[in-house]
Order: C-alpha cells, then sequence, then structure tokens
C-alpha cells in the first residue's frame, strides 16, 4: 500500500509540473522578458538598473514560482474532484477569485504609491502574497524578514496544499466516474 501511495503522489507531481519541469516555463518567459528589458535599459542608459529595481524584478521572479507552485496544486486538487468535463468549470471560478482580488488589490496600491494595511495583509496570505509582496517590496514598505515570513508561510501552505492535492488524486483514481465528495477528501481513511 506504501508502495501505490508514492506512485499515485509521484503521477500527480508528474501531471501538475509536466514532464522535465516542463510546468514551469512560465517562470523561464518571465526571466526572458526580465533579461531582455535589462539589455534594452543598459544600451538606453535607463536608471532600472539603480536602486531597488533589480530586487524588486528578483523578488517577483521568486513570487512568480511561488504563486505558480501554489496554484498549481490548488487547481490540481480541483481537478481531481471534478468526475466529468463540465465540472471543471464550476471547480476553477472560485479559486481564481483570491488571485484577482488579490491582483486588482496590488495593483491599486501601486498606482497609489502606498501601501494600506490590506495589501500589508494580502502580503502574507498564500492565493494573494505573489501579487502584494512585489508591490511591498517595490514601494520600501517591507522589511527583510517579513518577506522571508511571507515566503516561509507561503511554502509550507503549497506543500499542505500538495499533500492536499495528493490525497485528492489517489482517492480519485481509484473512483472512476464517480465525483469524490469534500467530506471524503478530508477523512483519513480512503475511499
Amino acid at each position: 500500500m506504501r508502495g501505490q501511495a508514492v506512485r499515485v503522489a509521484w503521477y500527480r507531481f508528474r501531471a501538475t509540473f509536466g514532464r522535465r519541469w516542463g510546468g514551469l516555463v512560465a517562470f523561464r518567459q518571465a526571466a526572458l522578458i526580465v533579461a531582455f528589458a535589462l539589455v534594452v535599459a543598459s544600451s538606453v542608459g535607463s536608471d532600472l538598473l539603480k536602486g531597488t529595481a533589480p530586487l524588486v524584478l528578483a523578488s517577483t521572479l521568486l513570487w512568480l514560482v511561488l504563486g505558480y507552485a501554489f496554484y498549481c496544486w490548488v487547481y490540481a486538487a480541483a481537478g481531481s474532484m471534478a468526475s466529468r468535463q463540465d465540472q471543471v468549470q464550476s471547480l476553477a471560478f472560485p479559486l481564481s477569485l483570491p488571485a484577482i482580488f488579490g491582483y486588482v488589490t496590488a495593483l491599486t496600491a501601486a498606482g497609489s504609491g502606498s501601501a494600506s494595511s490590506l495589501v500589508k495583509v494580502l502580503a502574507y496570505l498564500p492565493p494573494t502574497a505573489p501579487f502584494a509582496m512585489p508591490v511591498l517590496v517595490g514601494l520600501r514598505a517591507v522589511t527583510w524578514w517579513e518577506f522571508a515570513a511571507s515566503v516561509a508561510l507561503s511554502l509550507v501552505c503549497t506543500l499542505g496544499v500538495a499533500k492536499l492535492a495528493a490525497s485528492v488524486y489517489q482517492r480519485a483514481i481509484l473512483r472512476t466516474g464517480q465525483r469524490v465528495r469534500f467530506r471524503e477528501v478530508l477523512s483519513r481513511r480512503a475511499a
């Protein structure tokens, strides 16, 4: 039974992130855009490379990876609960609401030039931290230990969601054609 659980978790990991880390294509794309922007900025004499701009770029790339990993596992768990294709849309919409809220709130804070208490709270919540924390770094409204605490909290929550997603997937793969109920996911006994 233990070997089967390990295999199921491994298959869920591969399905979530793709073969040979293909799921991290978003990071590669963002890194390429940042590299291009840095080359253009240095060739035209821009002050993008001075001050906190490199720190903001690095933190944004870090939060891209952390947010991508968190949301991959969240959507993997939800997708495993769906038994039919038409259920996926109804499962995906509520999961996107925190991301939309975090994005709009962070964009508003970046536009105003000051961080509200709401943005500071959202910077510690894993669904919204990938949007709020880079804005706080850009506004110089966060210390290094606050940044590190938010990263650590996001990593712990991502690992928890990954464990939950593996459990959901393990229960769902054994029940082909039937929907896995949320109560069954939270129970300690496998279906």
